[in-house]
């Protein structure tokens, strides 16, 4: 009979506490100027965070401060967005623009305005819009990028960068600086064989 009155109690506590808490459904876009805002003139979601997982191996992890989902078109429109890979020789790439979409049917991420990156070894990437293919698993751009090393800077217009085999192409205008290591002639100095 106790076990029966407690039971009750739960499922009677559990119903209750649904009812006056309702789980959260993702607001849809609709009418108003700004898509990133309600009528209030506030972000639809705070604080979303998607983490992307292939056969049990989390691959990467998209975050925003605040979005707006179509749920029609299954996109999202993000605000100060960040997106960290994880390679498989390890490390960690971490990926941040002012704003950004996903799209889930075309498994597209892109990033736009003051778009910045960097490695666990202290690479730097610098552009103003980034797309990246989650079948193709490919980064693109045809916008200026900068890729800079603690010994390094290159610079060209267009990128793509193909992860699976951790390879990165320049398209065009390609310019770069090298620093040696070494101590080789001081500045000015011209080398000459003997």
């Amino acid at each position: 009979m106790f076990l029966a009155g407690a039971l009750a109690a739960v499922l009677l506590g559990t119903g209750l506490a649904y009812w006056l808490n309702p789980p959260p459904k993702l607001p849809v876009l609709g009418g108003g100027e700004d898509p990133l805002l309600d009528s209030d003139g506030r972000p639809r979601v705070r604080g979303l965070t998607y983490t992307h997982v292939e056969n049990g191996v989390r691959k990467w992890t998209l975050s925003a401060h605040s979005a707006r989902f179509d749920e029609a078109k299954g996109q999202a429109s993000l605000v100060r967005v960040r997106v960290e890979f994880y390679p498989q020789r390890g490390g960690w790439i971490v990926i941040t623009g002012d704003e950004g979409s996903y799209d889930q049917k075309k498994k597209l991420v892109i990033l736009k305005g003051n778009v910045r990156g960097r490695t666990n070894d202290n690479l730097t990437l610098d552009t103003d819009r980034l797309t990246y293919s989650q079948e193709k698993e490919q980064v693109d751009t045809d916008s200026v990028v900068t890729i800079s090393g603690p010994r390094f800077r290159v610079r060209g217009k267009g990128m793509r960068v193909d992860v699976a085999r951790q390879r990165l192409v320049f398209k065009s205008k390609v310019n770069s600086t090298f620093i040696p290591e070494g101590n080789g002639p001081p500045p000015g100095v011209t080398a000459e064989d003997s």
